[in-house]
């Protein structure tokens, strides 16, 4: 039996709403796996590199001279106080992280590199400092901290990290006890394929600490996210 009058009219609007829920329905799954995307915010943090010392001066032999006789006799100079030269403490590894904006306080563990290069991840509820990197509080070079946007469907430590904002702080304090703060200067979203690694895990040149963890749409065939949310920070 055909569609005829009101009937007709009804049978039409119903296709077109199901046809409506199907679109909305492919895009929620499309976006189901998709971060927010984190828009470049502040400078960025530009890598000078580390100033070569000079060699000290030669110094001239100072040359002898006679002392001439007086009737005044002349008295001897008090002995100077010993001065003890000022000594930085050198850095130590690094045991805590703290980012009030975001409410992260975690555990800082050290890790390396996986077989194929790439860097390890610590657990959940750790962050990870790039070992074979500076040391938070060295004098140059930049210190690399990564952690998991999230896990087992539950949000990670860096799930929020795409949110930083320029300005905030960030306190690494390490296994003497000492609060290092930076400041962020800098926050953008690469490609992973584009991720700036020589600027980014660099051993010279100005310090800084650069926070890492993923975003973007998620590649369920390769099982991973596709870009990287990057925040940098510098020394306060």
């Amino acid at each position: 039996m055909g569609l005829t009058g009101t009937n007709q009219t009804f049978g039409i609007t119903f296709i077109a709403s199901v046809a409506l829920l199907v679109v909305v329905g492919i895009a929620w799954a499309i976006d189901a796996g998709r971060q927010p995307r984190a828009d470049l915010a502040g400078d960025a943090v530009v890598a000078t590199e580390t100033p070569t010392l000079s060699p000290p001066a030669t110094i001239a032999p100072l040359q002898a001279k006679t002392a001439t006789a007086t009737a005044t006799t002349v008295p001897a100079a008090e002995p100077s106080p010993p001065t003890t030269a000022f000594t930085a403490p050198a850095p130590s590894d690094p045991q805590r992280l703290t980012i009030p904006a975001l409410a992260v306080d975690a555990p800082i563990v050290p890790v390396g590199l996986e077989p194929d290069g790439s860097m390890e991840i610590p657990g959940v509820s750790e962050t990870g400092w790039y070992e074979p990197g500076p040391r938070p509080g060295a004098p140059f070079g930049s210190v690399v901290i990564a952690a998991h946007v999230d896990f087992g469907g539950a949000p990670g430590l860096f799930f929020d990290l795409r949110t930083l904002e320029v300005g905030s702080e960030v306190t690494v304090t390490d296994e003497a006890g000492r609060p290092l703060t930076y400041v962020v200067t800098e926050r953008f979203q690469v490609d992973k394929a584009d991720l700036p690694i020589d600027e980014l895990f660099r051993t010279s040149g100005a310090p800084s600490l650069t926070l890492i963890t993923c975003g973007g749409a998620f590649d369920r065939g390769e099982g991973h996210y596709q870009d990287n949310i990057v925040v940098r920070a510098v020394p306060a």
